[in-house]
């Protein structure tokens, strides 16, 4: 497996679990968040284990920048593969209680930021040449709260929602320009900045690492639309 990726969100979790899955399958991957010094860490520690990384500054919500960003890798690459949409915010709060700021950060990073990444990976990705019966593959990364809503969760659980129906649409748009994409909806707990709660068994973070590297590992023309990742109750 080889090839080009941009994980979102790469700093630290998830993220970062995801950059070193793809590093570790052989892809040049370009970790991007908004903590400079956070994604630069990540990117110097894939190189010290053999893998080919890079940190960039990246605030998913201002379109510049991730237009800038992917036309960088295009130019130095000539092609994009992976998308992983992993940015993302949690704002708790009772819908009675919460900020009108509050909602709109949370929409702005978890469904716009999706968008416009997505939107600029689809279009990089439908002008290349296809490799292994397809031209890329973006990953959108959900939550169970995309599925069903909980009690002071409203702008988070909206913005998996509307994340969820982006996915589909998209796929359906691209599908004839061999463009796959997948919502990957992480229903379990895991470990991540996102979920810090002291639970003892919570999931290792490289599980969706994991799961990401064998999703896009995945040729030809056949696509997962949507995994559901759970975890079984503890004994």
């Amino acid at each position: 497996m080889s090839g080009v990726a941009l994980v979102t969100g790469a700093g630290s979790g998830l993220g970062r679990a995801v950059a070193e899955s793809l590093a570790a399958a052989g892809y040049a991957v370009v970790c991007a968040g908004r903590r400079a010094d956070r994604v630069s860490e990540v990117a110097d520690a894939i190189r010290g284990t053999g893998g080919a990384a890079t940190g960039v500054p990246l605030d998913v919500r201002v379109t510049r920048q991730v237009d800038a960003v992917v036309a960088g890798i295009a130019e130095e690459h000539g092609r994009l593969d992976v998308l992983v949409n992993n940015a993302g915010v949690f704002r708790k709060s009772e819908i009675l209680d919460m900020s009108d700021e509050a909602w709109q950060e949370t929409l702005d990073a978890n469904l716009t930021g999706a968008f416009v990444c997505a939107r600029a990976a689809a279009r990089q990705m439908a002008g290349q040449e296809p490799v292994a019966g397809k031209r890329g593959h973006i990953v959108n990364v959900n939550s169970g709260a995309g599925l069903r809503g909980y009690p002071t969760g409203a702008a988070y659980s909206a913005s998996k929602f509307g994340m969820l129906g982006l996915s589909d649409t998209l796929r359906q748009e691209m599908s004839d320009r061999l463009v796959k994409v997948t919502d990957l909806v992480v229903a379990a707990m895991v470990e991540s900045e996102l979920s810090n709660r002291l639970i003892a068994d919570r999931l290792p973070a490289t599980v969706v690492g994991h799961l990401v590297q064998n999703l896009v590992a995945l040729e030809g023309p056949a696509v997962i639309t949507r995994l559901d990742l759970g975890q079984l109750p503890s004994t």
